[in-house]
């Protein structure tokens, strides 16, 4: 048993901030970068917080981790490809030594939903990255000429 040290009332409480939000392309910034070790201590991986600074979810972060050094050679692969369409994205020339530097500089980030698991609950993936500039190809209809 515990005693609360104030009433719980579930209507005052908010959602959940980390709820999966809808898939898309949103403008967002680089807020937060570490390097770390993976759990095994073998690897090290680039941990990023993005912050979306545009729309209905303004402010929002989205979080994903790039295994620059990893066991796998593809985790490593995927990593370096992300890493350089990030570093593209933001404008970047020349090499990257600190990731401070792409901090605090607009770019589209592409969000997808990866769904439930039996171990974890939906959650956002970033898939892509472009510059702040770039425009999504809007989808064919019924009102293209051909």
């Amino acid at each position: 048993m515990a005693i609360l040290p104030n009433v719980f009332v579930p209507e005052e409480a908010e959602d959940n901030p980390f709820a999966p939000i809808a898939a898309g392309w949103y403008l967002a910034e680089i807020i937060k970068s570490e390097l770390k070790d993976t759990k095994d201590k073998t690897g090290k991986y680039i941990s990023f917080s993005f912050k979306i600074i545009d729309g209905d979810h303004k402010d929002r972060l989205i979080f994903t981790n790039l295994n620059i050094i990893n066991k796998s050679d593809v985790a490593v692969k995927i990593a370096r490809s992300d890493l350089k369409a990030i570093c593209e994205a933001v404008g970047l020339e020349g090499d990257l030594e600190d990731t401070i530097d792409l901090h605090n500089i607009p770019l589209m980030i592409k969000v997808s939903i990866k769904p439930e698991s039996p171990q974890w609950p939906a959650r956002n993936e970033l898939k892509n990255f472009k510059p702040e500039d770039w425009e999504p190809d809007a989808p064919a209809g019924d009102d293209m000429p051909f």
